[in-house]
């Protein structure tokens, strides 16, 4: 048996179907969960804004505090770092003599350059890493054609999926998470250690619009009511509104909740179309994750996924600056705008208005856009936002 493992935390905060992490209790006598944040995630980017905003810092903190308190009935504790991962896990492992690292795989580019320095930083220790797949429903295995054939649009996909949808059984929980002695879990940091001013939250926070609460157990309870409430109740489900609109999204960003529980969740009350709307939207979302997959940088490029290299967009800041500052001649925008910055959260439908504004009406540079849309949905994910901003901006599928 494996004497030692360092367990690294990123998207997956959460102990449910957490096959990495569930492994790692298994396999080895000594399990050392880390979570580290990085500030090169706060820093603010050339326009002004955070690359992740104030609201999203605060979801992230919550959510990494309800992870500590979990792991701590079972025994455990969560070991806090702020700095590169790609250096303190390396480190980590030395000063706690780790055999493995065991981590979920990321596939965007910032996270899988990490992934890289810290494999290189652990080959001088003699350290092996090993990476779970854990942010689809299915593995890329699983799918019915290699990824290199993989449908450019979703409905080609979900036709070919429908019938044959591949999905394991969600992992239970560790029961017991067992620390080695002298650990130092250290404390989680505040706003200001991330070099972000708390008054940054209370401007952005609305009176009418209480912000969600970040963690695993929140996601589990919202979980549980929209399925008492939604599908047990019978509610109609709006055929084109996804998950985003009914608050699910918010916990999967980060991994609180789990795409493959939730799946199993609702298997009990198969064959009614509000569970089958719910499936789809998860189809969806594994969509534009097989979609960053299979086509990589060329999804966070102007000229999109269609490569549309001779499509020309205007770099007008102030133009721009108008848009985020909700002062542009649209208030239908202008409204979206504002509930982005004060609330963090937006529908799929105010998403596109603004989205569709920036680009076909003023004809801006979208990846502006949606590095704005980045910073202030508390919902962000890589893949789904910047796969979303191609299709508005004609340079996706649909």
């Amino acid at each position: 048996m494996i004497h030692r493992i360092i367990y690294w935390f990123r998207n997956d905060l959460r102990l449910h179907d957490n096959e990495a992490f569930l492994s790692a209790t298994q396999i080895a006598q000594e399990v050392v969960p880390v979570y580290v944040f990085d500030p090169r995630q706060f820093e603010k980017t050339k326009f002004g804004f955070r690359r992740a905003g104030a609201l999203r810092a605060q979801f992230l903190l919550e959510s990494v505090l309800d992870l500590r308190n979990r792991l701590r009935e079972k025994g455990g504790d969560l070991l806090i770092r702020v700095g590169k991962p790609e250096e303190i896990i390396a480190e980590l492992a030395e000063q706690y003599g780790a055999q493995y690292i065991y981590t979920s795989k990321e596939i965007a580019p910032d996270e899988t350059s990490v992934e890289t320095s810290l494999s290189k930083n652990l080959k001088v220790v003699n350290v092996d890493i090993k990476l779970f797949w854990m942010s689809t429903l299915g593995n890329v295995l699983d799918l019915p054609f290699p990824i290199a054939k993989l449908p450019f649009d979703f409905d080609d996909f979900y036709e070919a999926l429908k019938g044959d949808i591949r999905v394991k059984t969600a992992s239970p929980e560790p029961e017991k998470v067992t620390l080695p002695q002298g650990y130092e879990a250290g404390l989680i940091p505040s706003l200001p250690m991330l070099a972000i001013d708390p008054m940054e939250v209370e401007h952005s926070k609305s009176d009418t619009s209480p912000p969600q609460k970040g963690g695993e157990t929140m996601g589990l309870l919202n979980l549980s009511t929209f399925i008492e409430n939604t599908i047990k109740s019978g509610q109609t489900l709006v055929s084109d509104t996804p998950i985003i609109d009914y608050g699910l999204s918010t916990w999967l960003s980060l991994g609180c909740l789990s795409q493959k529980y939730i799946y199993e969740s609702l298997l009990p009350y198969a064959g009614n179309n509000q569970v089958e709307k719910v499936i789809f939207d998860l189809l969806k979302r594994d969509f534009a994750h097989w979609t960053l997959l299979r086509h990589g940088s060329r999804l966070f490029k102007p000229g999109g996924i269609k490569h549309e290299i001779n499509k020309r967009w205007l770099n007008d800041l102030p133009l721009f600056e108008k848009w985020t500052t909700a002062k542009t001649e649209s208030e239908a925008v202008n409204k979206v705008i504002t509930k982005l910055i004060s609330t963090g959260t937006l529908t799929i439908a105010e998403r596109i208005v603004a989205a569709d504004y920036l680009a076909n009406e003023l004809g801006l540079n979208w990846t502006w856009g949606a590095m704005f849309y980045e910073s202030f949905l508390v919902d962000y994910n890589v893949a789904g936002n910047w796969f979303r901003w191609n299709n508005v901006s004609g340079v996706g599928s649909k």
